[in-house]
């Protein structure tokens, strides 16, 4: 009788050993760039109410652009006890030292946003967009613009492909846009693609596009696509400033984050609509697939794509509350 209470006794301990982590025994880390962003403010509240909802602690700490600052945030929190991280790197230089930091102290990590690599090259895991797609996305809507007004019969028609070339999921976003355009526009010349470099900021943007104009004025109608919202909505004023009217110029940009500025006030604007991604996914998405790799062993998939909604003024009021509020 004593030998079986002994092993009944072996077999409870072996049972709790092997039950996985609770929720409420996970704490998750979220690492954020740019943390006074509309879009990373909503991405780190959709990862906290996620986190709350799992009941798993969270914490989070906004890097901006500092590299230095990164890499001290990673340490720390490993050091405090994190048992899952989720980071939006300020540059994709960094990934294979996050990387290695994170394997080699035992801690899941997420890239959300931007993809990056272990130093042999290994992806990640990684939940976001799929840059290129989402330029594709852009391009199609852009082509079926240029065709609804019948651009084509204009005189000066130019493309201002407005890159931040520091950044290579931007690229990614530019380059999709530019190849479902052509593939639509097929007579479109590419040669009548402008290549205007920017810093990936509103300001930046309408400084490069007000260049841009300056040193082509026989150009009538314009067509433009970026990074992001902030460059598009910048090369839409730069237009505006210049004189030139909302129908001279078709825009469609990437995160939703200028939908307010571009569309609140009800007047026309070359800003033609973007693609919205909700971000409050984004980080909903990491800290789900932390915590079920932490909890419940479920292994982390490689990608997790987002889809994206496209916003114009024609259906901004069902977005409006949602976004300006």
């Amino acid at each position: 009788m004593k030998s079986l209470k002994l092993l009944t006794g072996i077999a409870m301990v072996s049972a709790a050993i092997a039950l996985p982590a609770q929720a409420e025994d996970i704490k998750i880390g979220y690492i954020n760039k740019m943390g006074d962003h509309p879009w990373f403010v909503a991405e780190v509240d959709g990862a906290r109410q996620k986190a709350a909802e799992m009941g798993a602690d969270f914490v989070a700490q906004d890097v901006q652009f500092n590299a230095d600052l990164t890499i001290t945030t990673l340490d720390t929190m490993i050091g405090d006890g994190v048992d899952g991280i989720a980071i939006v790197v300020p540059d994709r230089a960094l990934g294979p030292v996050v990387a290695a930091k994170a394997k080699e102290a035992g801690v899941p990590l997420v890239a959300v946003d931007d993809d990056i690599y272990f130093e042999d090259e290994t992806q990640v895991p990684y939940v976001g967009l799929n840059a290129h797609n989402i330029g594709l996305r852009v391009g199609e809507k852009l082509a079926e613009l240029y065709k609804q007004e019948n651009w084509a019969e204009e005189d000066e028609v130019r493309i201002a492909s407005i890159e931040d070339r520091k950044a290579d999921t931007c690229m990614q976003r530019n380059r999709g846009a530019e190849e479902a355009f052509l593939e639509a526009v097929p007579d479109f010349d590419p040669e009548n693609i402008v290549r205007v470099p920017y810093d990936n900021t509103m300001v930046g943007s309408i400084d490069a596009m007000t260049t841009t104009l300056t040193a082509n004025p026989q150009v009538t109608h314009w067509i433009f696509y970026s990074c992001n919202d902030d460059g598009v909505l910048g090369a839409a004023r730069a237009l505006e400033n210049a004189g030139y009217g909302a129908e001279q110029g078709m825009g469609v940009g990437i995160d939703g984050s200028r939908a307010c500025d571009a569309f609140g006030s009800g007047r026309p604007s070359a800003f033609r609509g973007t693609m919205w991604l909700n971000s409050e996914n984004h980080g909903a998405q990491a800290v789900e697939l932390l915590v079920k790799n932490i909890r419940d062993g479920e292994e982390l998939p490689t990608t997790t794509y987002t889809q994206p909604e496209y916003i114009s003024a024609e259906n901004f009021e069902l977005y409006e509350e949602r976004l300006c509020n």
